[in-house]
């Protein structure tokens, strides 16, 4: 049985400017494609979570120098090798990342709650997942606790958006997609009460190790 480290990190003030500096120091290609983007929380976001990656590649004892690996595969799944699987999501004044200590495949998402509405979505749930959602004491959050699970496992199953959301079928720790023979372990995490989270993962885990960092200690 695996065991997964869990990341993060919480915004006091998402729209506060990072130092610049603190992007330049990131690989070339990093910095480059965090720059490209003009709203300072997404900036800040996306910052944050190449730092908790670097965290926690050093915090596990690889080589810094592994860092500058980083890269994107042809279904856009990000990777370094000879370091554990990984995967980062961010939402709201949450970031997080999720590093999972054995070879497998693991997926994390995070989401803001907020008022949506959700019978737009009609096509991404099945007909007794709406029901579930629209009948629970609080519709908003059950919509993203099962928003979160089917993201987590899109991106624990590398194709991401190539995915139908209504494809994956949702059960009460555990999910399938509709054309894979495989069984998606899922856990919530409780990251800050501003968000729903997810981590799905193939493998059973016996374990999972939330480590909170300050920006300040991530960047320092």
């Amino acid at each position: 049985m695996a065991e997964v480290i869990i990341y993060y990190t919480v915004f006091e003030d998402i729209d506060q400017p990072i130092d610049e500096k603190w992007i330049h120091a990131l690989p070339a290609s990093l910095a480059a494609e965090i720059l490209l983007y003009k709203k300072q929380d997404d900036i800040n976001r996306l910052t944050a979570g190449k730092y908790l990656l670097k965290k926690s590649l050093t915090d596990q004892g690889f080589d810094p120098a592994l860092f500058s690996s980083y890269q994107i595969d042809e279904m856009g799944k990000p990777f370094i090798e000879k370091f554990h699987p990984f995967n980062i999501s961010h939402s709201g004044q949450v970031v997080a990342c999720a590093v999972l200590l054995e070879q497998g495949n693991i997926g994390i998402d995070v989401e803001r709650i907020r008022e949506i509405e959700i019978t737009k979505f009609n096509k991404q749930f099945s007909p007794p997942e709406m029901m579930q959602i629209l009948t629970a004491n609080d519709p908003q959050k059950k919509f993203f606790d099962y928003w979160t699970m089917k993201e987590a496992v899109m991106k624990a199953d590398g194709r991401g958006m190539r995915i139908p959301l209504h494809s994956i079928r949702l059960q009460q720790d555990h999910a399938t997609i509709d054309d894979k023979e495989c069984k998606w372990n899922l856990h919530t995490l409780h990251l800050h009460e501003s968000v729903k989270a997810h981590i799905c993962t193939d493998l059973l885990l016996k374990n999972i190790f939330l480590k909170k960092w300050e920006l300040i200690e991530l960047l320092h």
